[in-house]
């Protein structure tokens, strides 16, 4: 089996002539939670890092970004907005003012009353307005990451790269695979059950990844919560998809070094999709049909494939067919 190629580092812009000043002090919204959404912005900081080396970044964060960040050191502040009462907010929003902010990156429009106030009394030199961009056609999330540092008189990028800024270290999942042996890492769940993959469709896939690739080691993503559902589709997969379930539960480097060590990820819209591809790991992604999400949440790996399902707003009706034919593609091209 042939390795893959390691992506090299994006370049740092040179300056343009007559550009905005630096800015010295960025703070970007991260509080939605959401580990697939940090990761895409992982572009935004590796560019503004790239681009103006000596600002001060800073995020707000709250459930799984709070840990994925906490791990980045081009990060100089994390702020915890997890739940915070009203007081709590404001007391927020005052420090945040005396940090005299150039830019705050808000990413979407903001809904929640809290998060509109602790803006407002923060009071950067400049809020960086998207909403032109998200308001437009379809466009993949990393775009908004080049306008943003557009809007700061930047320069931006046509192709931004993610890049996680820390090493994925966990022997126990060096441990679990030979060295060069092929890994298929498949993820059936999502945070919303309408992205999950059925029991029925998901044993069929099993076993047709058994077939198409028999010595490989296949692994089922799991957390706590679905550690059950994806053992009992595995015993209905029967012998033709001997694998193994690696819950990801709590433990970001496993869930990292797992998307990396990986050959081949399977996946519904999830943050699977977006590690594997900071990794530029072969990938599958599995999506309802309703032309936003598939751009919007797309794979960039260099080999990557999507696959729609029948419907506007679920899995249903994707055909399994189409994933071990879009995967026998990707590992044509990565076994060559």
């Amino acid at each position: 089996m042939s390795t893959r190629p390691t992506p090299a580092p994006p370049a740092a812009a040179a300056p343009v002539a007559g550009a905005a000043r630096a800015p010295r002090k960025v703070l970007f919204f991260s509080q939605d939670g959401k580990l697939g959404d940090a990761v895409v912005n992982t572009a935004f900081v590796a560019a503004l890092r790239a681009r103006a080396p000596d600002c001060e970044i800073h995020a707000t964060v709250a459930g799984a970004t709070a840990l994925f960040w906490g791990q980045d050191a081009r990060l100089a502040r994390l702020w915890s907005v997890q739940r915070p009462g009203w007081l709590e907010t404001v007391r927020t929003a005052l420090a945040l003012r005396r940090e005299r902010y150039d830019y705050i990156v808000t990413w979407q429009r903001l809904r929640k009353e809290k998060s509109k106030l602790l803006l407002w009394l923060a009071r950067p030199g400049r809020v960086i307005d998207l909403r032109g961009l998200n308001g437009g056609p379809p466009t993949h999330k990393v775009a908004a990451c080049a306008a943003a540092l557009e809007q700061m008189g930047l320069p931006g990028e046509a192709e931004l790269a993610y890049d996680i800024g820390m090493p994925p270290c966990c022997p126990e999942i060096d441990r679990m695979f030979a060295p060069g042996r092929e890994v298929v890492a498949v993820n059936l769940f999502a945070a919303d059950a309408w992205r999950n993959i059925g029991a029925a469709q998901a044993a069929e896939l099993l076993r047709g990844l058994g077939a198409l690739a028999p010595r490989a080691a296949l692994c089922l993503v799991c957390t706590d919560a679905t550690a059950a559902a994806a053992g009992a589709v595995l015993a209905e997969a029967g012998g033709a998809a001997a694998g193994r379930v690696v819950n990801c539960q709590g433990n970001l480097p496993r869930l990292l070094r797992l998307c990396q060590r990986a050959d081949l990820v399977i996946s519904p819209d999830t943050a699977l999709i977006h590690i594997a591809s900071a990794y530029d790991t072969a990938v599958v992604g599995i999506y309802q049909n309703n032309g936003v999400k598939e751009v919007e949440w797309g794979p960039r790996s260099r080999l990557s494939a999507r696959v729609l399902s029948d419907c506007p707003d679920s899995l249903d009706g994707f055909a399994v067919a189409d994933v071990l034919a879009k995967a026998a593609a990707l590992r044509a091209a990565y076994l060559k």
